[in-house]
């Protein structure tokens, strides 16, 4: 058997530059080696693969039969060769590279729209992919090499140890209800009168909401049965304006801007853990310029932890 663990890239691309010359000395000088290296380079590789590659005429060289065969495999090693290399220097490009996200879960990318902005204003050749789904679902393939980096809830990712997980925030939620909800009206409202009320909840759990679920047992009420479910935060709207149905808002900046001219804000009323923002990406595997780019646009966007 051909010893192929031995057989250097430099030895193909003699053989195909033999092979196109038609002449060792020819090759020799295109090469910028001596013709004699040149045909030890070739001897040598005919002995490693037991294959006689070219024959010896009066003006020169030709190819065997089983020497263009060779001669076309090895083009395509080299052409993939070259290929992986060009591909890798994108990779590691800012301008010209790769990204590609996972979201966990799917409402927080409404939390990237700042810092992909400025990426791709930065860098417009850049390669971008974001996907969603569950920590369950998205952290293996950060540990596989199939996403660059997971965004989402601190408390998922750091089950995986394979992962190094940074927190860059605080997530701030708040209980949105419409002006002159009776809520409002009561001296001192407590965490179950709130939870008697309807609540609208989206089709994309996110964890704000796991923890809002765990709220009714220690209150002595039956588990959380959402009677409104969308992802639509102007259906949303809607429902609060004309219910008295409450609903869970999020952000990364303590401050819920215009949503406080039209509605009630009520902070402090569920007992909830505080959730925190974090960024995963797999420890032994290497961060290309894009991915740093990436983690620092992110950090320079949310308020400092």
């Amino acid at each position: 058997m051909a010893n192929i663990q031995n057989i250097e890239l430099r030895r193909l691309r003699h053989v195909i530059e033999v092979g196109s010359a038609g002449s060792i000395s020819v090759a020799a000088g295109s090469l910028g080696i001596s013709q004699p290296a040149l045909s030890r380079s070739i001897a040598l590789l005919e002995h490693q693969i037991g294959i006689q590659l070219f024959e010896r005429i009066r003006r020169g060289t030709r190819l065997t039969d089983e020497g263009e065969l060779f001669v076309a495999e090895a083009k395509k090693i080299i052409g993939n060769v070259e290929d992986l290399i060009s591909n890798t220097e994108d990779y590691l490009s800012k301008k010209r590279g790769r990204l590609k996200i996972g979201v966990a879960p799917a409402g927080f990318q409404r939390f990237l729209s700042t810092t992909i902005q400025k990426m791709v204003k930065a860098y417009p050749g850049i390669r971008l992919e974001i996907v969603s789904g569950s920590a369950e679902e998205l952290a293996p393939k950060v540990i596989g090499g199939e996403l660059d980096v997971i965004w989402g809830s601190s408390r998922p990712l750091s089950k995986w140890p394979e992962l190094s997980v940074t927190i860059v925030g605080d997530l701030h939620t708040q209980c949105m209800v419409r002006k002159g909800h009776p809520i409002t009206k009561k001296k001192n409202p407590t965490e179950r009168d709130l939870l008697l009320y309807p609540v609208i909840l989206p089709a994309s759990v996110e964890p704000p909401h796991i923890d809002l679920a765990q709220r009714y047992a220690p209150n002595r009420l039956p588990p959380l049965n959402p009677q409104y479910v969308t992802d639509d935060f102007e259906v949303v709207c809607r429902i609060v304006s004309e219910t008295n149905a409450f609903s869970l808002v999020s952000n990364p900046i303590n401050k819920f801007g215009r949503l406080t001219d039209k509605y009630a804000l009520i902070s402090d009323l569920l007992k909830m853990p505080d959730q925190r923002l974090a960024i995963g990406v797999h420890s032994r595997k290497l961060h290309t310029p894009a991915l740093e780019t990436f983690k620092q646009s992110l950090r320079n966007s949310l308020p400092e932890k």
